[in-house]
């Protein structure tokens, strides 16, 4: 434990002085800010099912900002140390790879609850109604956190260059926010694409925010969305620290 702490420690201080990765986080922050203060967005509206443009852009922006956080930040991140050779000197101390990677999802984890939890209350500074199971909402960002996080330990464990793991990265999300219906309503996915979908972190993790946002599905379909993003969460960390590299 006191590798771990030291080496997260050694993770604020460097994310403290890398204020380019700030701008994952701040730009759907101000996005947030942004379309809750138009009173447009902020009335109800039948093209979202009766939630207003802000209600309905929450899961969207909060699903953003932790793909990108876990699958660019973080492979980004890693990728960074092992070309400057960082982990090469650390696998000289006692430190293993383990600890390294609870210290890095330790604070990548944090940043993506912070983030996901401003994103929920700014509406709300304006007058917005929030979830209608904030509970659920809850459970649904920390389980969709814990899938993403996840999948970027994996690219950053098998893919040792930075440019290439963000890109990788980036394109991985792409596809996690199709399936979160970013680039096409998941409402218009024909039955098969609904059910494939919810078997992708993205998929699952829009399904369960959007059910809590609106108080809709199932305690099944909760657990089935949970389920599936803790078992992404659990075979990505297996899968990462089998395959880590240090060079």
């Amino acid at each position: 434990m006191s590798a771990t702490a030291a080496l997260f420690r050694n993770e604020v201080r460097m994310f403290a002085r890398t204020p380019a990765a700030v701008v994952w986080l701040v730009l759907p922050l101000l996005a947030a800010v942004i379309i809750a203060a138009i009173p447009a967005a902020r009335r109800p509206s039948e093209v979202f099912g009766g939630l207003s443009v802000s209600q309905a852009y929450t899961p969207t922006l909060t699903l953003f900002t932790i793909s990108m956080v876990g699958l660019v930040l973080l492979p980004q991140l890693l990728g960074d140390y092992r070309e400057l050779g960082f982990l090469r000197r650390l696998r000289t101390t006692p430190a293993s790879a383990a600890d390294l990677l609870k210290a890095c999802l330790t604070l990548m984890g944090a940043l993506c609850l912070v983030a996901a939890l401003v994103i929920t209350v700014v509406p709300l500074l304006f007058g917005v109604p929030g979830a209608v199971s904030p509970l659920r909402y809850a459970v649904a960002v920390i389980a969709s956190t814990a899938a993403f996080l996840a999948l970027g330990t994996v690219l950053s464990a098998v893919i040792p260059n930075p440019k290439a793991a963000s890109g990788v990265g980036t394109a991985v999300a792409a596809t996690q926010w199709f399936a979160a219906g970013m680039w096409y309503p998941r409402a218009l996915f024909p039955e098969w694409l609904t059910t494939l979908t919810n078997l992708m972190p993205g998929g699952a993790a829009a399904q369960l925010m959007g059910d809590a946002m609106t108080g809709a599905g199932s305690a099944t379909e909760l657990g089935t969305g949970v389920l599936v993003c803790l078992v992404w969460a659990v075979v990505g960390v297996v899968v990462a620290l089998r395959t880590f590299r240090w060079e």
